[in-house]
Order: C-alpha cells, then structure tokens, then sequence
C-alpha cells in the first residue's frame, strides 16, 4: 500500500517584515489621532468654561429681574454699592462676599460663594471654577482646601455706580458726544435698563489674580490717556480667553499679545501698557477697554471702532 508523502504543517504568521509594517502604520495613526483628541478635549473645555459663565450671567439676570432690575455688585467686599435702603458699605448685593471668607487671609472658603447673592440661582461650587483653571480638580474634590473656588470675575462696569465704584477711574474727561468734559459717575449701570448695548458689553471673564483669589470686580483703565491694565485675563490659554456677554451670548478670543499674560503674576495691580504696536494701538487693551460699558464711555481717540 502506498503511502503519501508527510508534509510538515505550515504555521500561518507574520514576517518581520510585515510587522515592521503593522507597528509603523500603528504609530502614524496614533500620531494623527492625538493631536485631534488633543483638540477636542481643549474645544470641550472651553465649552464647558464657557457654559458656567452663561450660567453664571443668567443668574445675574435672574437676580436683577427679581430685585427691581438692579444687578448684583461686582465687587466681593463691603466696598460695593449702595442703595438708599442700605446702611454705608452693606455687601447685601456683592455676587461673592469673600470678605473675612478666605482660608488664612487668601483662598476663598466655599461659603464666600454660598453667601453671594448669585448662589440660590447658581446653587453649585463647578459652575465657579473653570476647566482650564490649573487647581480645579483639586478644589472640586476638597472644597474648601487651600486652593481656588473660583475662576471668574464680573466686569467691574457693570451694576455699578461708576466703574469698579472708586475715585480712581473718576477723571473726569472730553464726552465727545457733548463736547462737554464730565467725569464717569455719571455712566451708572446699576439695573438692566441703564445697559446701553448687552450684546456688546461685557459681564464676566476668566481671571487668575497673583493674590490667590480674584479680589473685587475685573478692570482695566477706562481712560484713553493712560492705555493700562489693571486686571489681565487668566493666563492658563491665551488662544482662549473665555468671556460672556450681557444678553449671555460668549466668546473665547485669541491675544494678539501672548505676551501679555505672563504679567500675570506680577505684584497686583498690573500697572503695565502695552505692548503696542506700529500703529499704536495696544489692541488687546483696546478690545477689552471697548467691552467695559459701550455706547457709554466716549470711543478712543484715533482708535477706530470695533
């Protein structure tokens, strides 16, 4: 009887050779896919960032619909206004009253945002912290630990008697409208209908004070002649300083300047100009300065509109 031939089985496998290929082709995907998770993951975060601070601007307008269409202070000590009803320096309408509420003089407590005027519309410690904000993870599993609880900041021009309520922005100057020089008290924004364009003026910003908590409302100087920050934007993504407006509608703007946010941390106030540049114009400084109160505060001179 014949028998036929025993062949070895062949075992089925890769050469070197194709597993070269494989791990190559394996690593080129990964190297295109992570820049793009990268990305969606910071779009997410500004999103998010941008989220709170609707929220947040919706319970103020909440709170002004709700108080005789007067807005909640921006400022966070018993320095904010005052209304007739009140005694001198009452914090009654401060949307934060971090006054005696810090952790050793600095970090707010928890119960600075819980004694704000804002909480029974917000009611919850993440909207107040960004995403973007470095010690956020640990705040949000310690509340109350020796790290920020709160990301933003109101523009200082709005619900206020005149900006940031202080003296210092008082000088007076040229209304070009008029032509008659008056000082900025006179630009009270202390309810909804003294806004002149919310679509256009600011409500709040990301801020990242050298002070460890964001002290009182945000600023820069409204007066054309000195061109300074006082307040800069926080400095975590200078490609996105995320802002809401009055009517709630947001934006994340990109700086001209990156520059300008490594000031940051320098001793409070930001007492720096610039930089400018061919033409003049510190345009960062101009985009923000134009946000404060427009259609109130007189346009820069040789600036042109935004």
């Amino acid at each position: 009887m014949a028998r036929t031939p025993h062949h070895a089985r062949r075992h089925a496998g890769f050469t070197v050779t194709e597993l070269i290929v494989v791990v190559s082709i394996i690593a080129l995907i990964i190297a295109l896919l992570v820049p793009s998770i990268a990305k969606v993951r910071s779009s997410t975060r500004t999103l998010r960032c941008l989220t709170n601070q609707r929220q947040i601007t919706q319970a103020a307008y909440a709170y002004a619909t709700a108080n005789a269409g007067r807005w909640a202070s921006p400022r966070t000590d018993d320095y904010g206004r005052t209304y007739p009803d009140e005694t001198a320096n009452n914090t009654k309408h401060c949307w934060v009253k971090a006054q005696l509420e810090n952790v050793a003089g600095a970090y707010e407590k928890i119960s600075a945002l819980e004694k704000g005027t804002l909480w029974p519309y917000i009611g919850t410690v993440a909207v107040y912290v960004s995403p973007e904000e470095p010690t956020n993870p640990y705040a949000l599993q310690n509340p109350g630990a020796n790290t920020r609880v709160r990301s933003y900041s109101f523009n200082a021009c709005l619900g206020v008697t005149r900006p940031d309520e202080l003296t210092d922005y008082d000088t007076p100057f040229m209304n070009p409208a008029t032509g008659v020089s008056v000082p900025l008290s006179i630009y009270n924004t202390t309810t909804i209908a003294t806004v002149k364009q919310p679509s256009r003026m600011l409500s709040t910003l990301v801020e990242d004070d050298s002070i460890a908590w964001n002290s009182q409302g945000w600023i820069i100087s409204p007066q054309p002649n000195v061109r300074a920050w006082v307040d800069l934007p926080a400095p975590w993504r200078p490609d996105a300083v995320t802002m809401t407006y009055v009517d709630g509608s947001t934006e994340s703007y990109e700086m001209s300047n990156p520059s300008i946010l490594e000031s940051n941390y320098l001793p409070f106030p930001h007492w720096i100009t610039g930089p400018i540049d061919a033409s003049g114009t510190c345009w960062d400084w101009k985009y923000f300065r134009d946000r404060l109160n427009p259609g109130v505060l007189p346009p820069l001179p040789n600036y042109p509109p935004t």
